[in-house]
């Protein structure tokens, strides 16, 4: 039978029923208690064979709400509920995400990575984006970031393209939703989540310190604004973004969608040709309810 975890992930596209799922325990098949998420350990055992539930529904509830609020990652989430939230995580215990704004959520991510061991590279990792970023020709850097991405783990593989296509879509709504959260801004908020190296043990910043975290910002831009628009991730890892956001992507002029029949489109779909076509579907599969997930599986970046 497969696991709670698996259940979670096939049903993920429906942000919905994963928070109802994970609020409100009772009759079902979900368990009073869930996958913990351990705070200050080795991402293996944190993850095991994938990212855990609780995790996912944070990142999932952060990818459909963010891109339109203001300074989510910038702004500090209240403390209180920050503590709550985490000893919930680690303590295995049933969320409500409704109960948490996205500024709590985003501040308990980031804390979460910050804790992280080495980092989510690695500190062989950190140290070979850095030397990347200073290389001129630009294929070159992409290559190597795409190599260096999927010569990790598979649960660390899908945690960031998760990450980075949430701030991706973040960055690509802040000029017309007006949040302010544009690549450059996300690079600065979060780039100390991502690399440890460049974070000062002191209570002063050294100039080193200072000059490392700007080439982190660096990288994290970089790696934002190149998202979708070169194979850094890898076509499996897209698709899996795709499948478990529900989001469209284009990448390298080909669309990536979370359908198997027909197949992804080769021109853009507008948001009224979308719905019809998922209402033929439905009907074509005698499903009724389809309207619920058309805001999510229409969306993209």
């Amino acid at each position: 039978m497969a696991s709670w975890a698996q259940r979670m992930h096939r049903r993920a596209a429906d942000l919905g029923s994963v928070v109802t799922s994970c609020g409100h325990p009772g009759p079902g098949p979900y368990p009073h208690r869930l996958e913990k998420v351990k705070f200050g350990v080795a991402l293996d055992e944190v993850c095991k064979k994938d990212i855990p539930g609780p995790l996912l529904v944070l990142i999932l509830k952060l990818n459909k709400e963010a891109p339109q609020r203001e300074n989510v990652f910038r702004a500090p989430g209240h403390q209180g509920a920050m503590k709550k939230l985490i000893h919930f995580l680690q303590a295995g215990r049933l969320v409500n995400v409704d109960n948490y704004s996205v500024y709590t959520i985003a501040s308990v991510l980031k804390k979460f990575l910050r804790k992280i061991p080495n980092g989510i590279f690695g500190r062989e990792g950190e140290a070979e984006l850095f030397a990347i970023v200073e290389l001129s020709d630009e294929a070159e850097q992409q290559e190597r970031i795409h190599r260096l991405i999927t010569s990790l783990p598979i649960y660390t593989q899908r945690l960031l393209v998760l990450l980075f296509g949430t701030f991706r879509v973040i960055a690509s709504n802040a000029e017309r939703a007006g949040t302010g959260m544009t690549s450059e801004a996300l690079g600065v908020s979060v780039a100390p989540s991502f690399f440890q190296s460049c974070v000062s043990d002191g209570k002063t910043a050294r100039m080193e310190d200072v000059l490392r975290f700007k080439v982190a910002t660096r990288i994290m831009k970089q790696m934002i604004d190149q998202f979708a628009t070169c194979d850094l991730f890898g076509r499996g890892n897209y698709e899996y973004y795709a499948r478990v956001t529900g989001r469209i992507l284009k990448v390298q002029d080909e669309w990536i969608c979370s359908f198997q029949y027909p197949p992804p489109p080769r021109v853009e779909l507008s948001l009224e040709a979308g719905k019809t076509w998922l209402q033929c579907e439905c009907e074509r599969w005698g499903l009724t309810n389809c309207r619920l997930y058309v805001p999510l599986f229409c969306n993209s970046f």
